[in-house]
C-alpha cells in the first residue's frame, strides 16, 4: 500500500510540474504548480516530516500560489495574453530534461545505489515538529523573536502605506 501511495504521489508530483512546463495559460500553470506541491506534502508526509508537510502546504501551496495569482490578476491583459505564448520551443526543454534523467540513472547504475533502506532511518524518538522546536526555541530562540519583530514591522509598514486618509 505504501508503494501505491508513493507512486500516486510521485505521479501528481511530475504531473503537476509537467502541467506547469507544458501549459500555455499562466493561470492553468499556477494551478499544476499547486498539484504539484500538494504532491510534495504527501511525499513529506510519507516521510514522517508532517512539520515539512504543513509548510510546504502552508507557504508554498497557500501563500506563494495566492502571491503569483494575484500579481497575475493585477497584471495588464496584454502582458498576460503575451504570457501565453513565454514557451514556443517545448521541444528542447523535453530533451535536456530527457538527457537528464538518462544521465541519473547511469549515474545509479554505476555506483549501484541501494534505495532498498531509503527512508527506513528518518524516523526518531518523538515527532520531528517536537524536535524542530526545540532546537529552535532552545539554541536560536534570540533570532527566532527578532525575525517576528521585523516581519511585524514589516507587515505594519505594509498596511500604513496602503491605508488612504481617513479625514
Amino acid at each position: 500500500m505504501e508503494a501505491i501511495m508513493f507512486f500516486i504521489l510521485a505521479l501528481m508530483s511530475v504531473g503537476g510540474a509537467l502541467g506547469v512546463l507544458i501549459s500555455k495559460n499562466p493561470y492553468r500553470a499556477a494551478m499544476w504548480m499547486v498539484l504539484s506541491f500538494f504532491g510534495i506534502a504527501g511525499l513529506f508526509v510519507m516521510l514522517h516530516a508532517q512539520f515539512n508537510a504543513m509548510l510546504q502546504i502552508i507557504v508554498y501551496a497557500g501563500a506563494i500560489a495566492v502571491m503569483i495569482m494575484l500579481v497575475m490578476m493585477v497584471m495588464d491583459r496584454r502582458t498576460i495574453e503575451g504570457l501565453k505564448r513565454f514557451n514556443p520551443q517545448p521541444i528542447w526543454p523535453a530533451l535536456i530534461g530527457v538527457a537528464l534523467l538518462a544521465d541519473l540513472g547511469f549515474i545509479a547504475y554505476k555506483f549501484k545505489i541501494d534505495l532498498s533502506n531509503a527512508g527506513k532511518n528518518l524516523t526518531l524518538n518523538g515527532s520531528n515538529t517536537q524536535m524542530i522546536g526545540e532546537v529552535l526555541f532552545k539554541h536560536y530562540l534570540l533570532p527566532f523573536e527578532v525575525t517576528a519583530i521585523i516581519l511585524l514591522v514589516a507587515l505594519i509598514g505594509a498596511v500604513v502605506l496602503t491605508k488612504k486618509d481617513i479625514n
